[in-house]
């Protein structure tokens, strides 16, 4: 052999050998306190013994599916486990690798392991998974019995990159004021973080696929109190998660000039001050595409909004935001006016387009002021809530062009002013919603105090032409339900400007009480395919065919008025709604009938009413 080529080939070996070998040099043994250790159930055999360095003690649970998990207190990389067996020299075990950060959502590494023969540790090795803290191994028994017997556990990793572990106010001001790289994790230990000034979280940019995340190690044990809160300026990809505000006197979370951030399964429960207070606030120049989600708001006593948007002070809203799955309650007591739960925008933005959806929200005892949702700007959809013995409407204020559909109003027949839905300005769609037990006005298209026209931007408006109540153009109120409520759809009022050129078509108001179809001024509304049932059907003259008075032979499914398979409502839909491709359930729409419901033998739907068990900080 030449003396260059085996001086290549010695040169070679020793960078192979300086090269980390996976579960040897790269990883070490991570500790796990015997109090980490928890499990599904034990026959006596604790889990605790799993961590204490002695394999003649043991876990034991018999059963498919019974588990141990081992909490290692902070963020590690995990690179492979090692586990012994009671009696493994002569049965193998099958069990399944998972992981999680949070200790509700679980990701399995690796299924249907199955154990060697053997009575010593064994290692299982996977890809490395980063940033985990609970290792939960799922049993599926021996081969020769369903017991699950684990004499010792052990878990090799590292300290993950990325993630800043803090337990101070001052080590989370000083981490939020370093440069932070996309993908960072900072992870706030239990405790409470207050200072007099916010958390300023300054220019800070993630990406789509490394977010900076500001999160609690356990939900909701990570305070924000005193005089803090969080502000997020000219940031992007950033994700707030599971904290607790309890802050006084400053809005708890501010976007200001931010996109792509989510704000996450958090409690916002601030104390009250008796003056006026936002708890979130979206504004500021590039805001678009913000998700505020499964969050439990309330409870407010104090004015001012849960949930204000104040746009950028250009007279535009922020755009393309989400906000879904959040737990409302307990606002009040009642004012007059400024203590909305959710304000979409504001007079001076109500002519920009937003695109926001509001969606999969419970509204519950949320009774602060008339307008519950206040939607204050153009293009935005709110879809399949649930409002649930709460005053007030949700509201299109100002702006146009705004679609309503597949929300459950539901009252209790005797809270004065439970609302549903009222509006104001230029083709807005109401439909497939349905409404039971209001005491106040159930869908009301008002007259307004200002013309807008009916393209619906006029000329330079003045402020005061902004806040005005405008007429309505071209609303369309299609394949809705009303029942035993004080009041049906009316349109029209004492003001100015009536209604013009609105379709009412295909509902059905089943009422005991009151006019159902309320024409509380002279308009050219057309009516079609409407049904009318149980109290005075009309105040005008109007046909069968656009307000049939015939009873609409409900049933009960599952807590709501539905058709039954003889109601008259089938298949009774006049006019054309290329809008309406769907009922209140999300089931499909054939030919369609006449109110939010379309008939089918199910007995389980996409959309419900929703509870307090299907929103918040703790849901999938």
């Amino acid at each position: 052999m030449k003396k260059t080529s085996f001086l290549l080939m010695v040169c070679f070996a020793m960078l192979v050998a300086l090269i980390p070998v996976k579960g040897m040099a790269a990883d070490t043994k991570l500790t796990v306190l015997p109090s980490g250790v928890t499990a599904s159930t034990d026959d006596g055999n604790v889990p605790a013994n799993t961590v204490d360095g002695d394999l003649a003690t043991r876990w034991s649970a018999s059963g498919d599916g019974q588990w141990i998990k081992l909490d290692l207190v902070s963020y590690h990389s995990l690179g492979y486990i090692k586990v012994a067996f009671q009696n493994g020299v002569a049965r193998t075990f099958r069990f399944d690798i998972q992981t999680s950060t949070d200790n509700v959502n679980f990701t399995t590494v690796q299924s249907n392991v199955v154990s060697s023969l053997n009575n010593s540790l064994q290692t299982f090795d996977f890809p490395d998974v980063n940033a985990v803290r609970y290792i939960r191994l799922v049993g599926h028994g021996n081969s020769a019995t369903a017991w699950n017997s684990y004499t010792e556990i052990e878990l090799y990793g590292s300290s993950p990159s990325g993630v800043i572990p803090v337990a101070t106010s001052d080590q989370l001001q000083s981490v939020l004021s370093s440069d932070i790289a996309a993908g960072t994790n900072i992870v706030l230990a239990n405790g409470t973080y207050s200072q007099s000034n916010a958390f300023e979280i300054n220019g800070k940019q993630g990406t789509s696929g490394s977010p900076i995340t500001i999160k609690a190690a356990n939900r909701g044990q990570a305070v924000i109190s005193g005089g803090a809160a969080l502000n997020v300026n000219n940031g992007a990809y950033i994700t707030i998660e599971g904290l607790k505000f309890t802050n006084t006197g400053k809005t708890a979370v501010l976007l200001n000039g931010s996109n792509n951030v989510r704000v996450t399964r958090n409690q916002f429960a601030l104390g009250a001050t008796g003056t006026e207070l936002f708890w979130l606030q979206v504004s500021g120049v590039n805001s678009h595409h913000n998700t505020i989600d499964r969050n439990d708001f309330g409870n407010k006593t104090d004015t001012g909004p849960l949930i204000a948007y104040q746009g950028d002070g250009n007279g535009n809203i922020s755009q393309h935001d989400v906000i879904e799955y959040n737990y409302f309650h307990d606002v009040g007591p009642w004012v007059a006016n400024g203590k909305e739960t959710i304000r979409l925008g504001l007079s001076g933005v109500s002519l920009s387009d937003g695109f926001n959806t509001i969606q999969y929200n419970l509204f519950e005892n949320t009774d602060g002021e008339p307008e519950i949702v206040s939607v204050k700007s153009s293009n935005n959809t709110v879809r399949y809530n649930t409002f649930k013995t709460s005053k007030g409407a949700l509201t299109s204020r100002h702006g146009h062009s705004n679609s309503f559909y597949g929300n459950f109003f539901l009252g209790d027949g005797v809270e004065s002013a439970q609302d549903g839905i009222r509006i104001y300005g230029n083709d807005h769609k109401i439909y497939n919603n349905y409404m039971e037990k209001l005491t106040g006005k159930a869908i009301l298209l008002d007259s307004g105090d200002f013309d807008g026209g009916t393209s619906g931007y006029p000329p330079n408006p003045s402020p005061s032409d902004l806040t005005a109540q405008w007429k309505i153009y071209r609303a369309r109120v299609v394949n809705n339900t009303i029942v035993d409520s004080a009041t049906g759809i009316i349109v029209g009022s004492g003001k100015t400007y009536a209604p013009q050129d609105n379709i009412v078509a295909n509902n059905i108001v089943r009422n005991t009480k009151g006019t159902l179809y309320n024409e509380a001024a002279a308009t050219n509304t057309l009516f079609e395919g409407n049904i009318g049932f149980g109290s005075t059907v009309n105040n005008k003259s109007r046909t069968t065919a656009e307000i049939w008075n015939t009873n609409p032979l409900f049933t009960t499914v599952g807590g709501l008025q539905k058709l039954s398979a003889t109601s008259p409502a089938i298949n009774y839909s006049k006019g054309t709604y290329s809008f309406v491709t769907t009922d209140m359930d999300e089931e499909s729409r054939s030919v369609n009938d006449t109110g939010a419901d379309e008939r089918s033998n199910a007995t389980t739907f996409t959309n419900r009413p929703l509870t307090a068990a299907d929103v918040g900080p703790n849901i999938p």
